[in-house]
């Protein structure tokens, strides 16, 4: 069975209490992946310049295993007093062969009392399987020499508080709904939010302004794929015929990709269509949104966007997405040519 996965605040725990032995960062955030490795790196090896000398940090695109073995094994007597921490980078565990993953494993199964090793994986570097029920085999493995700290995307719900503590720290206040027309306005990338909420910020105190207001949010803050995909999605549904193509010329313009566009409205219309069905089904809105695990804000604007339409409608225009997501995926046509057909077959179709 996997070692428990641990998240953010499990690893605070060891910060505060002590590391100790191999851990595996992996998972779709990387802001928080980003942010927990500063952390470690502070914790572990604090500010001083001997702190520097503690450190190792080896990006490995091709694996070797002597190089792990020596960094690990290897401490310099000028290094000082302390725990040295040993950071691996781009090893890519799912193209691991047999003979390279049991050299690994049997290597972590004696790490030295004043070593720290952490692996930094990005989400196409490790197959990790369906978590929390179903972890990958290689995960398994892993989890017997490392602890493993899962950062899975974070739910619209944790992103709203997590911006009220983002500005509430700026000692300044907000207008009831501000942190929700944040997230919905900005997305769930958390660097775009990030910096979004940095600028908001920064905006108030510029103007002495000691509450964000919403029309502060409408002004400032940039709108992002995700809206963009919203505005389609609703041309789309609306049989908005000039108006969906005049997204298309503007993606065009911006050299934008439309397989990242069209995936984004796949998730719109599914989440809309999930949102019809159980307003269908007698669901209230508090009903959906801890169903779908959605925000209420979200789940207000999703309800008022399909009371008009049907059911039907949308699972049309979800199937007539995934036909064009294949053909964009499987083919060499002209990606924006795809996309104005259909734009064409669903506005007038």
């Amino acid at each position: 069975m996997v070692n428990a996965v641990k998240k953010y605040a499990d690893l605070k725990t060891d910060l505060k209490f002590g590391m100790k032995g191999a851990y595996l960062f992996f998972g779709e955030e990387d802001y928080m992946k980003q942010h927990s490795l500063f952390e470690v790196r502070k914790a572990l090896l604090g500010e001083e310049k001997d702190g520097e000398l503690r450190h190792k940090r080896i990006n490995m695109p091709e694996f070797d295993g002597g190089k792990i073995e020596d960094a690990v094994n290897v401490v310099s007597p000028f290094f000082g007093e302390g725990i040295t921490l040993c950071e691996f980078h781009e090893i890519k565990f799912s193209a691991l062969k047999e003979n390279e993953l049991k050299f690994l494993i049997g290597l972590l199964k004696d790490i030295p009392d004043d070593v720290v090793v952490l692996f930094y994986s990005v989400s196409d570097e490790l197959d990790y399987g369906n978590l929390p029920k179903n972890p990958s085999k290689l995960l398994i493995r892993l989890s017997e020499v490392c602890k493993p700290v899962y950062f899975p995307k974070e739910d619209e719900i944790k992103l709203v508080k997590w911006t009220a503590r983002h500005i509430m720290s700026e000692k300044i206040s907000f207008e009831n709904g501000v942190c929700e027309l944040l997230v919905s306005e900005c997305g769930r990338d958390m660097f775009v939010l990030s910096n979004e909420t940095d600028k908001l910020c920064a905006y108030a105190k510029m103007h002495e302004k000691s509450r964000i207001e919403l029309n502060d949010v409408r002004e400032v803050c940039c709108r992002n794929n995700e809206v963009k995909a919203f505005d389609f999605s609703n041309a789309l549904l609306n049989r908005e015929t000039d108006k969906a193509l005049e997204i298309v010329t503007e993606m065009k313009l911006k050299k934008e990709k439309p397989t990242y566009i069209l995936s984004t409205v796949l998730r719109t219309v599914c989440d809309l269509y999930s949102v019809k069905t159980l307003l269908d089904a007698g669901y209230n809105e508090g009903e959906i949104s801890r169903e779908l695990k959605m925000h209420e804000y979200k789940v207000g604007i999703y309800r008022k966007n399909c009371m008009q339409r049907s059911a039907d409608r949308l699972r049309k225009l979800l199937s007539a997405c995934m036909d064009t997501d294949i053909k964009l995926k499987s083919s060499s046509a002209d990606e924006y040519t795809e996309l104005e057909k259909l734009v064409i077959n669903a506005t007038t179709g």
